[in-house]
């Protein structure tokens, strides 16, 4: 368990250090707030490319913290398209008191503006990660988040959401949640 834990504190120290690089070639930066939780993501995509990555960490102020890592490939439709959907994986470590673990998720992301009120929109992502792919004290995971959004600016949008994280804990029959729950936010595009 120690040894996960000074991974995941590695790689959060590790974002902190690269995190001004990455703001200097563009993407977007989330931040969601809940009583107990906040959570930071990096966003970009390769202009051109279709490939895209994400950077993330959850901190629950007492149940323990989540760091996360995907690759994607993004559908390159016109910027006038409603629609922006990814599809890949993501590598997800935790660490609470009691358990360690991680896992690769497979899913994907979406975001929708209404053509009605295209300010207004839907936002989301879901991961699944089997037996196969969890590792430590997980036995599977699921990693997801839906969101009601407005845009302030256009680069700029405020949204409410509900986050389900689960943890599947080996030897154990109950679930283990972290940073679940409604949460308000902040993407701002640069």
């Amino acid at each position: 368990m120690k040894m996960l834990r000074m991974t995941a504190q590695g790689i959060l120290t590790a974002g902190a250090l690269v995190l001004p690089t990455l703001v200097q070639a563009g993407g977007s930066l989330d931040i969601s707030l809940a009583d107990d939780v906040a959570r930071v993501a990096y966003d970009a995509t390769q202009m051109g490319s279709g490939l895209h990555i994400n950077l993330a960490a959850l901190h629950h102020e007492d149940d323990g913290d989540m760091v996360s890592a995907g690759l994607h490939v993004v559908d390159v439709r016109p910027s006038t398209s409603h629609l922006y959907i990814g599809v890949g994986a993501k590598v997800i470590a935790f660490t609470t008191d009691d358990f360690d673990g991680a896992a690769m998720g497979v899913g994907g992301f979406f975001r929708y503006s209404f053509p009605a009120a295209p300010d207004v929109g839907l936002a989301g992502y879901a991961y699944y990660a089997p037996p196969v792919v969890s590792f430590g004290d997980a036995e599977n995971m699921i990693n997801s988040d839906i969101r009601l959004q407005f845009s302030l600016l256009p680069t700029a949008r405020i949204y409410g959401g509900y986050r389900y994280n689960s943890i599947r804990i080996e030897d154990i029959n109950d679930r283990y949640k972290l940073g679940d729950g409604a949460h308000f936010g902040l993407t701002i595009d640069f």
